[in-house]
């Protein structure tokens, strides 16, 4: 539903605002204000999916149009789940302009008014695990994005504050960025939920192509991108559990992994596959 899109969007923008002033005059303003705001976005937001889905009759993830708004509904999910636990002031500054991005995206791309397509028909009109498995393997692999992007710019942010320290330039930076061991410490939990949901998505996709059509795999664009993207974080959770590797080192494996990311989420669609609708 537009109308509680906009809502979002005017929530989301408030609060992008908000963060970014706190940010940048080291206020010391109550973080409740900015839950509050972001709060009503999010409930705005998932009231336009919800409806969204009812109206349509089917998980309402299917154009670009749609995934925009869920993966800003997603990292809107994942950073309230987190704040509770980490107080990073500094995140929201980066993170909400974000989410108003591909919030504005998805209002701003044309409503087309396409057929569903077969490769969803069939999984509508099948056996009710089937039509379970879909909307759960679209949710993990989202989920799984919007932990990524919060390692992503916790790793960014780590990079600045080390610069910063050998450079001995105490700065602006210096001043409002969370502290390393912060970085580091919301940088390896949000890899560590974000690898284990993109495993269950890479099984719940794969369990969904079987039940489908019998072909748990099918050498799509995607489904190749998705196993290299899985590798790559696999490759940093075990290094960072078996040899310690932490600090600079994952924070630049998380930029690498996340433009991994990007290519899998965004560059298969030019490879063409069934994965490539809306």
């Amino acid at each position: 539903m537009t109308f509680l899109l906009m809502i979002a969007l005017l929530f989301y923008l408030a609060g992008a605002f908000y963060s970014t002033i706190v940010f940048a005059t080291k206020s010391e303003r109550p973080g409740r204000e900015l839950v509050a705001l972001i709060g009503a976005g999010f409930i705005a937001h998932t009231a336009a999916i919800g409806l969204d889905w009812w109206a349509l009759g089917h998980f309402p993830v299917v154009s670009p149009k749609d995934v925009s708004s869920f993966i800003a509904w997603a990292i809107v999910a994942y950073y309230l789940m987190m704040s509770s636990r980490f107080h990073a002031r500094a995140l929201p500054a980066f993170l909400l302009p974000l989410v108003f991005l591909f919030t504005l995206v998805s209002l701003v791309l044309p409503d087309k008014d396409h057929p569903l397509p077969s490769i969803l028909e069939g999984a509508i009109t099948a056996s009710t695990i089937t039509q379970i498995i879909f909307p759960a393997h679209v949710t993990l692999v989202i989920f799984s994005y919007a932990a990524f992007i919060i390692t992503f710019i916790c790793g960014v942010m780590y990079l600045i504050q080390e610069h910063e320290l050998k450079a001995k330039h105490f700065g602006a930076a210096f001043q409002r960025l969370p502290a390393l061991n912060t970085c580091d410490e919301i940088s390896y939990r949000s890899l560590s939920i974000g690898f284990v949901l993109l495993t269950l998505g890479v099984v719940t996709g794969i369990i969904w192509n079987n039940q489908r059509d019998g072909r748990p795999w099918h050498n799509d664009p995607k489904e190749v991108m998705a196993i290299v993207t899985w590798l790559v974080y696999l490759f940093i959770m075990h290094y960072r559990l078996t040899a310690g590797w932490r600090g600079r080192r994952v924070a630049l494996l998380s930029i690498v992994g996340f433009i991994v990311v990007l290519i899998t989420w965004i560059g298969a669609r030019t490879f063409g596959g069934y994965h490539v609708f809306g």
